[in-house]
């Protein structure tokens, strides 16, 4: 079965699953701008990694578009994985729900440039002013402080599911 592994990343979590998922399938990771859309076509399974903005996969619809017969997902970002998250991303991308993963990354204000930095620093505010906090919200303000939260572990369900 040929595989590959592609994906857009911004701070450098998502290519870091990225390689981690190649690695376990045993196939290559490529940046997606390396990629020629067109030779994707030639393969049995092809896994997407975008990192998450607004509840959206970035760069997923350049790969939607393609149509291909077998492909996976999986979308990085800051929230706290759950079930709830997970469905939530998967419904707004339009992504059948079995097909979508949610891993978390963590935030590397350096690596970003001045308009996602304000649009963060939004969310950030949005957080700090909310009265009942959760478990969750405050997860995240911790890790807007600058975390790598990633973690190998998190990548096992999609590996079984794509063998």
């Amino acid at each position: 079965m040929k595989k590959v592994v592609i994906y857009q990343s911004g701070t450098g979590f998502t290519a870091k699953y990225a390689g981690w998922i190649a690695e376990k399938l045993g196939c290559e990771a490529k940046e997606y701008k390396t990629v020629n859309p067109n030779e994707l076509a030639g393969y049995d399974l092809v896994v997407y990694g975008g990192w998450i903005m607004g509840g959206m996969v970035v760069g997923y619809d350049k790969v939607k578009a393609l149509n291909l017969k077998n492909g996976v997902v999986f979308g990085v970002g800051m929230t706290v994985p759950s079930d709830e998250v997970a469905g939530k991303i998967a419904e707004q991308n339009q992504i059948s729900r079995e097909r979508f993963f949610y891993f978390e990354g963590g935030y590397n204000p350096q690596k970003l440039g001045v308009v996602k930095k304000m649009m963060v620093n939004m969310v950030k505010k949005s957080l700090e002013k909310k009265a009942d906090k959760t478990e969750d919200d405050l997860h995240t303000l911790e890790t807007f402080k600058g975390a790598d939260n990633t973690r190998k572990e998190a990548i096992e369900d999609l590996v079984a599911f794509c063998m």
